[in-house]
């Protein structure tokens, strides 16, 4: 499939991209945009080309979650529906930002979009990563009946201070079992867009761990409410890069069509697994996927001439966007065994949703 003049890229390759994008996607509520959009620049898409494609990408996967999560319970609509007022008021702030800087010349453009996706996913990856082990260590602490009776565990306090601003209107979210400040979730919002727009990532990376640490969603709850906010902000962000050309409809609808598959499995996949698992995914997504970027900004920062450097950027950029989906499939893997009645490793166990729990919710 040819993308630009002497660039083409392998339909298949595309469609492994969005299987592993859509499993990664359902499993944590995140849009992807933050694997996708990097993938796509290193594999030879200009970085406009690249923010627009991977938007319209986002936009179709996050109806597809959006639509299981629902059916699963997962989704606080009336959350969604602020974030979404939110999101389409920062995306196009982030689409003019775009517009500006891409006067600056193709180098300093794509130097400038890569350095910031890259200080972003540092400073969200670093911060899950200290959570994780702080609420690991907090887990080893339970007996058995509570690690049985708690669906997630979260070491952070930040939740607390902004639960605590009672900026009116003040807002009782009865999904969500909180009661917050309506700017507080309009200003996560706002942050989700402006990424979108600027760089083609969904927001998800970024509203998934606001809406838990910021506003105090469950995790599940928060992958679900998540997709629904930034759903609406992708689409408008792709309409947005579509009237300048920055949308390769051939590219998205084949990378759509491994999301839609994918989707669905890492969806139904939260019913089964705590939320620290998900949280545990989406760390580690976040940390691995600074790699490849890295290598590919090094390039352009040596102005082209270090050739291995972009070589080792596009195999390094396909092959961690593998690591989390290794990760999902092994937790289902053990979800399934455990409660099927199989035994599996004790930290798997503490990850599981336990069976009489489950056995509630399907009831239900």
């Amino acid at each position: 499939m040819e993308i630009v003049g002497g660039v083409q890229v392998s339909p298949y390759l595309l469609a492994a991209i969005g299987l592993a994008v859509g499993l990664v996607s359902g499993f944590v509520g995140v849009g992807g945009g933050y694997m996708l959009t990097p993938a796509l620049m290193v594999l030879g898409f200009p970085s406009g080309m690249a923010v627009g494609t991977s938007l319209a990408l986002i936009a179709g996967n996050a109806l597809i979650a959006v639509v299981r999560h629902r059916q699963l319970g997962h989704v606080d609509l009336k959350m969604g529906v602020i974030l979404m007022a939110g999101t389409l008021m920062g995306t196009e702030v982030g689409v003019r930002i775009h517009r500006a800087v891409e006067a600056l010349g193709p180098d300093p453009k794509d130097i400038i979009v890569l350095g910031v996706l890259l200080v972003t996913l540092a400073g969200i990856g670093v911060f899950m990563y200290r959570e994780l082990q702080r609420s690991r260590r907090q887990m080893a602490g339970m007996s058995e009946e509570e690690l049985a009776a708690c669906d997630d565990v979260q070491s952070s306090g930040v939740c607390h201070v902004f639960q605590h601003l009672w900026i009116p209107p003040v807002i009782r979210f009865t999904k969500s079992k909180l009661t917050i400040s309506t700017w507080v979730v309009m200003l996560v919002g706002f942050a989700t867009g402006v990424l979108s727009g600027f760089m083609g990532v969904g927001g998800g990376v970024v509203t998934a761990p606001a809406l838990m640490y910021i506003v105090g969603q469950p995790s599940v709850m928060a992958a679900g409410t998540s997709l629904s906010g930034f759903g609406v902000s992708a689409s408008f962000g792709c309409f947005r890069h579509a009237m300048m050309g920055h949308v390769h409809l051939g590219a998205a609808l084949v990378i759509l069509l491994g999301t839609a598959i994918g989707t669905q499995v890492g969806a139904i996949g939260t019913n089964y697994l705590k939320g620290m698992a998900l949280r545990y995914v989406l760390g580690y997504a976040v940390l691995t996927a600074l790699i490849g970027p890295g290598f590919k900004l090094a390039y352009f920062l040596t102005g082209r001439f270090t050739p291995w450097l972009n070589h080792t950027a596009v195999v390094l950029t396909i092959a961690q966007i593998f690591v989390p989906v290794t990760i999902i499939i092994m937790f289902l893997a053990f979800a399934v065994k455990y409660h099927r009645g199989g035994t599996v490793p004790h930290w798997a166990e503490t990850l599981m949703i336990s069976r009489e729990r489950l056995r509630q919710r399907q009831t239900r």
